[in-house]
């Protein structure tokens, strides 16, 4: 043990004497100085990152402003520090130029990498959030975490084979890992393997029989494969956390147990959205028809109509926006925001 502490200090000691000797730092520092500079840097830093993690940002503004000496400001850990604690603030930019700095003195930092690709999904930028985590995943092959949040990138992006093969690696690495096998069951379902879904959602419900979003997939998963409306309506179980994939199911499944009422209500949505096509539009008719609201539905054909002309790449941004929103929801975030 105490040789590799000794060994430790000793590439502290070379690299930060390499930095120190490029005159970017004060070089009237001693070796035995640089090395407790060090250690007080990741001592700090540790406190730091508890503390974003658990919502106490007094904590982590005290413990910032125990380095702010100009001996830590040319270190990679120094900035990414700064990079978590703006991101907490909701401070995108400052954020990521702190991150960006970080990875240009330490180009294998991967919680600078992994945090810098967090925020290009804040900034609904998915396409730059996907490759960031291929760099963070090359860094650290190993952390389910990193596979999960890549895995979500491409389900967002519409790349599913290659969501499967990111969430399959977060499995592997983390076998019990719910929201994996969560995205993973929906990356299936959208790829018509309701088989392979509906082996996911039964191991999370054998593990979790609770899980109202696992049990609300289930019932979709059931409805894909055996057509059967009552059996799938009897494991919806929140009707507030469905996604817009969920609710056309189920809006069918009380459909075609004469619940029109219910569907209505759930599809209504879904109807006035950019998700819509023509099917969806014409069931949406039928459904006000069967309800005897002709006036709303006279207004529904109408709306329909216009929508058609005006079709554009406004709705387009739209639809892409409202994914965007369901991939934030989706991810695995490591710090608390100061909302």
């Amino acid at each position: 043990m105490n040789q590799k502490i000794s060994l430790s200090l000793l590439f502290i000691t070379f690299s930060l004497t390499s930095i120190l000797g490029e005159g970017n730092e004060p070089t009237n520092l001693s070796q035995t100085d640089i090395i407790q500079l060090k250690i007080e840097l990741e001592k700090t830093g540790r406190n730091i990152i508890n503390a974003l993690r658990y919502g106490k940002f007094s904590l982590a503004d005290s413990e910032w402003k125990k380095i702010q000496s100009d001996n830590y400001k040319n270190e990679a850990e120094y900035h990414y520090l700064n990079g978590a604690i703006l991101y907490t603030r909701l401070e995108w930019p400052e954020a990521k130029e702190n991150l960006l700095r970080a990875l240009s003195l330490e180009p294998n930092h991967e919680a600078a990498s992994y945090l810098l690709g967090m925020i290009y999904a804040q900034e609904d930028n998915w396409a730059a959030a996907k490759t960031t985590w291929l760099e963070t995943n090359k860094i650290s092959p190993y952390n389910p975490f990193y596979h999960y949040n890549l895995g979500v990138a491409y389900f967002i992006l519409g790349d599913l084979n290659r969501a499967i093969s990111s969430l399959s690696l977060s499995l592997e690495y983390k076998p019990n890992y719910s929201e994996a096998k969560t995205i993973l069951a929906k990356t299936y379902m959208e790829t018509g393997e309701f088989l392979n879904a509906r082996r996911e959602i039964e191991s999370i419900l054998e593990s979790d029989p609770k899980n109202q979003l696992a049990s609300n997939l289930y019932g979709r998963v059931i409805y894909e494969i055996e057509k059967d409306p009552k059996k799938a309506l009897s494991k919806l179980k929140n009707e507030r956390i469905l996604g817009w994939r969920e609710k056309k199911v189920y809006a069918r499944c009380y459909y075609e147990v004469r619940r029109w009422r219910e569907s209505e209500s759930l599809f209504r949505t879904i109807a006035f959205s950019p998700f819509a096509d023509e099917y969806d539009q014409s069931f949406y008719l039928n459904l006000l028809l069967n309800l005897g609201l002709e006036e709303k539905a006279n207004d529904f054909f109408h709306f329909s109509q216009k929508k058609s002309r005006n079709d554009s790449s406004i709705a387009e941004a739209y639809r892409n926006l409202l994914s965007s929103r369901e991939g934030k929801t989706l991810l695995y975030h490591y710090f608390k925001m100061r909302y």
